[in-house]
């Protein structure tokens, strides 16, 4: 009985004094740790104090930003699996050409619709910009000054897509 009297005597005093007491997780450790109310560490935001990095000025340029043309390129249309220009096609590209004499070197971009087999557009695609480079040539044009690309089977809906049969011809300064 004495037994359970003191034990009884050491809740009650530790229940007493356990409002001084208050449990609190350290910053340091990720545990938590008993301290008296007045001694527990008091939580802080976090913030790094670095410098802010001063703004490079922009470099001028030593050459003027050249406007760009509207009308430097344009579009040569074909025939359903063709690669063979049509009269009123030649006559676009010499026009083309007539207004861009000063122009060094061209980009010729060939595409084809989703029409076919891959493989065939592929190469319908990349022989629609030679037969315009060729085209190209035979007017004036230095070889060295083209660049022939192409691009295939453009997905622009309908699949059977006329516009998507063509070459691009733009100055590629």
């Amino acid at each position: 009985m004495k037994c359970m009297f003191t034990l009884l005597a050491l809740v009650w005093a530790g229940s007493s004094m356990a409002a001084d007491w208050q449990v609190t997780q350290s910053d340091s450790i990720s545990a938590y740790v008993m301290c008296h109310a007045g001694d527990c560490p008091v939580r802080t935001a976090k913030v790094f104090d670095l410098p802010v990095p001063v703004p490079m000025p922009a470099r001028k340029s030593d050459s003027a930003a050249k406007p760009v043309d509207v009308s430097s390129s344009t579009s040569i249309r074909f025939a359903l699996a063709s690669a063979r220009l049509r009269q009123t096609e030649k006559a676009k590209i010499h026009a083309f050409l007539e207004r861009h004499r000063d122009a060094r070197r061209f980009l010729i971009l060939g595409s084809t619709d989703q029409v076919g087999k891959k493989r065939f557009n592929e190469t319908l695609a990349y022989t629609r910009g030679i037969a315009v480079a060729v085209f190209m040539h035979d007017n004036g044009v230095q070889k060295r000054n083209i660049k022939v690309d192409s691009r295939c089977c453009i997905e622009h809906p309908p699949s059977t897509n006329p516009s998507a049969r063509r070459a691009v011809i733009s100055i590629n300064e």
